[in-house]
């Protein structure tokens, strides 16, 4: 499925400070949030939950705005990323070199979960893509629990359907935490 526009658009330097951590990034109009990091997206940021050390998924990472700040965060995590739009891809990997992190960042292509399909991590993140469709949406957030290590968590940032989808993980998942801010649910979950 392909819900984004091939062209690249313009090119755009995008400045970003999480808990006194500077980052860079470098993105293309035709990219989710292009132009700036999304109030979603930031939101997370601002409220990220990071265990001590190990492996961590960003699902629909466009440029990687999460899952490069968490390398920057936590140099004891080793960070993946998916996202099925080579662009954004191509983009992550410009953006772990520019902000250092590339020997602990791995940008795969592909749909959701599937460049992992047999990993497990310690956690997951995600912005899932509303423009994807709500199916899309609710399989990254419920799919999660497939990729969890033992003692792992998802964080997600849902600006529509968020409370529907909160009932749904409370069908899959022991802990189910929803907080409503700034018009987005986050989502807190683990097996």
């Amino acid at each position: 499925m392909h819900y984004y526009r091939k062209t690249p658009g313009k090119r755009i330097l995008i400045p970003l400070v999480i808990r006194g951590v500077s980052l860079q990034f470098i993105s293309y109009t035709s990219l989710f949030s292009g132009s700036s990091v999304d109030e979603g997206t930031l939101l997370l940021l601002e409220n990220i939950r990071l265990p001590e050390e190990g492996v961590v998924l960003d699902v629909g990472c466009g440029y990687g705005a999460i899952g490069i700040t968490i390398a920057k965060l936590n140099p004891r995590l080793r960070v993946y990323m998916t996202d099925i739009n080579p662009l954004a891809v191509k983009a992550t990997r410009q953006n772990a070199k520019l902000n250092n992190v590339e020997n602990r960042v791995v940008a795969l292509e592909g749909d959701r979960y599937e460049p992992v399909k047999n990993m497990f991590f310690n956690a997951i993140y995600s912005n899932p893509p509303l423009s994807a469709g709500m199916r899309i949406v609710e399989d990254i957030v419920l799919g999660a629990r497939d990729h969890l290590a033992r003692e792992g968590f998802a964080q997600f940032v849902i600006a529509k359907g968020g409370e529907y989808l909160a009932r749904e993980a409370k069908k899959t998942y022991s802990t189910v935490e929803a907080t409503s801010k700034k018009g987005y649910i986050l989502l807190y979950l683990k097996p």
